[in-house]
């Protein structure tokens, strides 16, 4: 006993000295068989109390305890476990108190789970303290919203259901706001998994409007449906009927039409009636600016109502005013005459008829023309009020034969032709003419000729001639035939410039006049004038280069007179003198010396006086100028030239030569003019 009572001091005293974890292992034993300790855990002092956090448990969920140890507390764990799986899983753990802390309820999955609180004391021993199936619940509620159309007008039914596997519902709410509202507006609420409420359009403005239903659990977890936008439909659209004014034909309907902020205008019908009777659809445009065509041809000329009716998406119409009494008319006028002009026309032509319907009336009458006997019809000119009368001067068209007819048309386009006036013959200008230039200068007997034609036929050609740029014309000849040719003897006019003409007229008086302007007429053998020598080089009196002798004319002789194949410019010649004693003779011939030209008569017809000693040739160049004929004598070729200390020459003229008219020369003798000089 003694034994016993020195052990529980011992211990007592062990117990109220500061407490050191040795570590050790502790085994129980007593001397006294009837001792109470029967294991170490008899001497575990700690207790713990685990504050029960509820359920459900969501997100970061606070967690509580209490603990005490006589040997003082170490730390306080909070572990949780699926219920009675005994698995545990740490929370968080909590050194000193207040044993509290938060735990992240998302880390374990959803579902019923025991949690508990585990206080470990600074020996080692422990405690814990625990509740079983605590719901953990972090997903939010399944929430769906039936769709309860497009379009939504009147009242409308909207039915919402959800669920929640673990925490339970707590509410379920439908809901609804305009697009770009910031807030929803809430319709209904309720704690049951479904939920049925009416939403009363008709208190809303037409348009868009956002709808969901959203769900709240035990835990607070909120869910929402997917959002429907749907329109508010309550207001009928608008339409106004375009006024087709006269009807014809295909005939395009039109109208304005709107919806607002609704479902907008699915399809435009347009609608016929004739006096009271029934209304006929006519046609209808289903997209774009809801037009659409309509044949008039199915139905009677006369006078209709019209209509448009409007539907929107929602089936909501409205009517439009009705446009009355509007006329259908695809009847052609009932008769169109034209007066017969009679034949030919000209000048400015003055048409009148006739044009009668009994539809929308006359809206013009017009005279068209085509070539004779087909083609196309063109406008000539056009009255549009009756007594039907217009004027048309034809002076731009071709002078032929024409079809003529009058062409009705009514207000609705509809037209009718009169009666075809064919071969009615168009003629306001004179026949075409040319007229053949004689050219110039003209002699002796000289042939004119001209060609004209005409529609009309051409009566005669006159040929005719004045006095150049003015003056009275006189007549030669007129010839009524084709060919139209007339024989003008010049020699029955003085020489000079005059104007030619030849007039063409036609069957109906019309005259086409071409003239040749400017013709000379010469009919005068052309005259040796003068004969000159002069000095162009070193000797007076002594024929050498440089010296020359000028020819002249009456007028311009023809260069190929002279020589043949002449045109007038510088040509090179040989110049021959002849000694003759006192009487030296030169003559002018081609480069070869083998022909002469037609200056002189013939050989020895121009005497240079004494000149040469013997027979002596220059090279020499021959060149026109005006009236005039020039030799230039070049280098001397053969013979002895001397200097004559008498001037003066002798010239006679060839009549081989001619004038440009082809005038043949006179053959006269002319001497050299002017004072006595030394040139040869």
């Amino acid at each position: 006993m003694r034994r016993a009572a020195a052990l529980v001091l011992a211990l007592c005293a062990l117990l109220a000295a500061p407490v050191v974890r040795s570590g050790a292992d502790f085994t129980a034993a007593s001397e006294d068989p009837a001792n109470s300790f029967t294991s170490a855990a008899d001497f575990n002092t700690v207790a713990v109390s685990l504050t029960d956090p509820g359920s459900p448990l969501s997100g970061s969920a606070p967690l509580a305890a209490t603990a005490s140890s006589d040997r003082g507390v170490d730390y306080v764990r909070f572990e949780s476990s699926p219920a009675g799986a005994g698995s545990w899983t740490p929370a968080c753990t909590v050194s000193s108190a207040p044993y509290a802390c938060a735990w992240d309820t998302t880390a374990v999955a959803d579902g019923a789970r025991d949690v508990r609180a585990v206080a470990v004391d600074l020996a080692g021993y422990s405690r814990s303290d625990a509740v079983a199936s605590r719901m953990v619940d972090n997903a939010a509620p399944s929430v769906s919203l039936a769709d309860p159309g497009a379009w939504l007008q009147g009242s409308v039914t909207l039915d919402a259901t959800a669920s929640d596997p673990h925490s339970g519902l707590a509410s379920l709410a439908i809901q609804y706001r305009a697009v770009g509202a910031p807030s929803w507006t809430q319709l209904c609420t309720g704690a049951s998994g479904t939920r049925s409420c009416a939403l009363a359009t008709g208190s809303l403005a037409d348009g868009s409007y956002e709808l969901r239903a959203r769900a709240v659990d035990a835990a607070g977890n909120a869910g929402t449906s997917t959002v429907l936008t749907r329109t508010v439909d309550n207001t009928a659209p608008s339409v106004t009927l375009t006024d087709p004014l006269l009807l014809h034909g295909t005939v395009a309907l039109g109208s304005t039409s709107g919806d607002g902020a609704g479902t907008g205008v699915a399809s435009v019908r347009y609608e016929y009636r004739s006096g009271a009777g029934p209304w006929t659809t006519a046609c209808t445009g289903s997209t774009g600016a809801f037009g659409c065509s309509w044949d008039t041809t199915g139905v009677a000329d006369g006078l209709y109502d019209l209509r448009a009716v409007a539907t929107d998406g929602t089936g909501l119409a409205t009517t439009s005013a009705t446009i009355s009494s509007r006329r259908v008319d695809n009847a052609p006028p009932s008769a169109v005459t034209l007066t017969d002009p009679g034949s030919p026309l000209q000048g400015t032509l003055g048409f009148t008829g006739t044009a009668v319907d009994g539809g929308s009336g006359i809206a013009s009458w017009t005279v068209q023309y085509r070539p004779a006997g087909g083609g196309a019809w063109t406008d000539a000119c056009s009255g549009t009020s009756s007594p039907y009368s217009c004027n048309w001067n034809p002076t731009g068209v071709a002078d032929a034969l024409y079809d003529l007819r009058a062409l009705g048309v009514d207000a609705a386009g509809n037209g009718l032709g009169s009666s075809v006036l064919s071969n009615r013959r168009i003629d306001n200008n004179g026949p075409a003419t040319t007229f053949t230039d004689p050219g110039s200068p003209l002699r002796a007997t000289v042939p004119l000729a001209a060609t004209a034609t005409d529609p009309a036929g051409v009566t005669s050609v006159a040929f005719r001639r004045r006095p150049a740029g003015g003056g009275t014309w006189t007549t030669l000849c007129t010839d009524n035939a084709t060919p139209y040719t007339c024989a003008w003897n010049t020699t029955t006019v003085t020489d000079g410039s005059y104007d030619l003409e030849a007039l063409a007229t036609d069957s109906v008086g019309h005259t086409t006049s071409v003239l040749r302007t400017a013709r000379v007429v010469d009919n005068t053998a052309p005259a040796p004038v003068d004969v000159q020598a002069a000095n162009g080089g070193a000797t007076a009196g002594q024929p050498e280069a440089g010296d020359s002798v000028t020819f002249t004319f009456t007028e311009a002789l023809a260069p190929a007179s002279v020589l043949a194949g002449w045109d007038g410019s510088a040509l090179a010649v040989r110049a021959s003198f002849t000694n003759a004693g006192g009487s030296d003779t030169l003559d002018v011939l081609n480069a070869a010396g083998t022909t002469r030209t037609n200056l002189m008569f013939a050989a020895n017809s121009l005497t240079v006086g004494n000149v040469v000693s013997a027979n002596t040739v220059f090279n020499a160049t021959m060149a026109r100028s005006g009236a005039t004929i020039i030799v230039t004598l070049g280098a001397i070729q053969s013979g002895t030239v001397r200097t004559d200390n008498a001037g003066g020459m002798s010239w006679r003229s060839a009549t081989a030569v001619t004038d440009l008219a082809g005038n043949a020369g006179t053959g006269a003798t002319v001497t050299e003019s002017g004072a006595s000089d030394r040139d040869f």
